[in-house]
C-alpha cells in the first residue's frame, strides 16, 4: 500500500568519500528548495547517536552505499525514522536506487508512491554491551594465521562445533550479503529468522542452519575471536566468553520506491542470478 505521508523533511546523511556526492547533495536541495522541504545534511560516519528532530513527515535518505546505509541506520534507530538508500557504489541490495534515478525518486516521494516495510534486526550482547544489525553479527577469528573454534547453542541446546574460519549469524536482510558470499540460502527478507552460515568449517557435515525467530543463539568461543557486528569492530572475545544473539525488539523501517524491486529482480540485476547465458 502506498503512503499518504507528507513529506516535510529530508535527513540526508551522506558519505563524502563517494564521487557524485555533491552532484547529489545539490540535486537533493535544489528539489527541496522548490517543493518547501527541509534538507538536513549530516555526515553518515560517526560513532555517537545523531540528534536530531524526525518529528512527522521526515524522512532519512543515504547517500553511500549499503554500508552508508548501515551505519546511518545504527545512529538513527532509537528515532524510528524510516530510511531510503541511494546507491553511489558499486553493488547495493539496501540502497536500491542508483544516483541516476534521484529526481525520479524525489518526485514519488511528493506524491506518496512508497511503502514503509519493516525488516527485523539482531540484538547482541556481548561484555555486559548491547549492539543491534541488520544483516549480520560475524564472530571470526582475528588475524588470517589463527584458527576459531566456536560453539553453538540454541535455547541452551548445543547446535555444534564449528572448527574454521568462524561463523556469521545473519537476518533475512542480511541473507544477501556475507552470508550469501559464504554459502548461504536466499531468504526473503520479509520473513523473520536466524540464519547461521559457517565460515570454511573444518567439517564435513557442516551446514547452514535457520531458525525460528523466538530462538535465543548463544556462541562461546574456544579460542579468541573477533566480533563485528554489521560490519564495524565492536569488540573480542577471549577463550571461554560468550555473546547471545536474538531477535530485537526494534525493526529496521526501509523505504521501498513504487514499483518496488522485488528480490529476485535485485538478484538478477546486481548477481546475475538466473540469467540465461547469452546464445553463442
Amino acid at each position: 500500500m502506498m503512503m499518504k505521508m507528507k513529506i516535510a523533511k529530508l535527513l540526508v546523511l551522506a558519505n563524502f568519500a563517494k564521487p557524485g556526492i555533491e552532484e547529489a547533495l545539490g540535486v537533493i536541495r535544489r528539489w527541496g528548495a522548490e517543493h518547501g522541504v527541509a534538507v538536513e545534511v549530516h555526515k553518515a560516519f560517526g560513532e555517537e547517536d545523531l540528534e536530531v528532530d524526525v518529528g512527522p513527515g521526515t524522512i532519512a535518505l543515504t547517500l553511500g552505499g549499503d554500508g552508508t546505509f548501515l551505519r546511518a541506520l545504527g545512529r538513527l534507530h532509537r528515532k524510528g525514522v524510516p530510511l531510503l538508500g541511494i546507491n553511489l557504489g558499486s553493488l547495493g541490495f539496501l540502497t536500491q536506487s542508483g544516483s541516476d534515478e534521484l529526481p525520479q525518486v524525489l518526485e514519488k516521494l511528493r506524491r506518496g508512491e512508497f511503502t514503509i516495510e519493516e525488516r527485523m534486526m539482531l540484538e547482541v550482547g556481548s561484555r555486559g554491551k548491547r549492539f543491534l544489525a541488520l544483516n549480520d553479527l560475524v564472530v571470526a577469528h582475528r588475524t588470517i594465521e589463527e584458527f576459531a573454534v566456536l560453539e553453538l547453542y540454541a535455547d541452551d541446546e548445543l547446535v555444534a562445533s564449528y572448527p574454521g574460519d568462524g561463523l556469521i549469524i545473519a537476518t533475512p536482510t542480511g541473507a544477501t550479503a556475507y552470508a550469501l558470499a559464504a554459502g548461504g540460502p536466499i531468504v526473503d527478507p520479509r520473513l523473520d529468522s536466524l540464519l547461521v552460515v559457517p565460515l570454511t568449517a573444518h567439517k564435513l557435515g557442516i551446514r547452514p542452519v535457520i531458525f525460528p525467530p523466538q530462538t535465543t543463539l548463544s556462541l562461546k568461543a574456544r579460542t579468541p575471536a573477533a566480533l563485528l557486528v554489521d560490519g564495524d569492530a565492536v569488540g573480542e572475545l577471549a577463550p571461554g566468553e560468550g555473546v547471545s544473539i536474538r531477535r530485537a525488539a526494534e525493526r529496521a523501517r526501509i523505504v521501498l520506491i513504487e514499483p518496488r524491486r522485488g528480490l529476485f529482480e535485485l538478484l538478477e540485476r546486481k548477481l546475475n542470478w538466473g540469467r540465461d547465458a547469452p546464445p553463442r
